[in-house]
């Protein structure tokens, strides 16, 4: 950066190898979705990464008091990372609202407590909306996380 600002790296600069130039791969959709199941910082990242384009998703559970469970799919748009000791964190895979974002543990397993704050989603055929005002709509429900191939008995699930 010094060089650009004082105009001397156009004198500096050294031409590419094309011989050692590769492409990257192409992206692709299907690796814009959120595995809880991976440390949360590298959750945080792939939702900097995709935030343009394609955007991440996320699949939860919904679980009505009557027992009906429903999967809903998220785009997450903001999240932080948060560390919680293991006796804070949510239990059962249930997402928490703790402040003004949904907390989400990751890891699997023998984590190491750190959880995914989403901060901001959008829920299907909604605008942008953040956590609180999203839970806020649940109007009783519980959010759970949906683990990758979760199979639910066809008689809780709703239509």
């Amino acid at each position: 950066m010094p060089f650009i600002l004082n105009g001397t790296a156009r004198e500096k600069a050294v031409d590419q190898d094309h011989e050692k130039a590769t492409l990257a791969p192409k992206v692709a959709i299907e690796e814009s979705w959120l595995s809880f199941d991976q440390p949360a910082e590298v959750l945080h990242n792939k939702v900097r990464a995709f935030a343009e384009w394609p955007g991440t998703r996320a699949k939860f559970l919904l679980s009505s008091s009557n027992g009906v469970v429903q999967t809903i799919e998220l785009k997450i748009v903001t999240t932080r990372v948060k560390h919680l000791s293991h006796d804070t964190l949510p239990s059962g895979g249930e997402v928490s609202l703790l402040g003004d974002a949904l907390v989400v543990p990751c890891g699997g397993e023998g984590s190491d407590g750190t959880c995914l704050e989403i901060l901001q989603l959008q829920p299907p055929a909604k605008k942008v909306m953040s956590a609180r005002d999203f839970c806020n709509g649940l109007r009783g429900q519980k959010l759970l996380k949906d683990i990758n191939g979760t199979r639910l008995p066809s008689a809780h699930m709703a239509a």
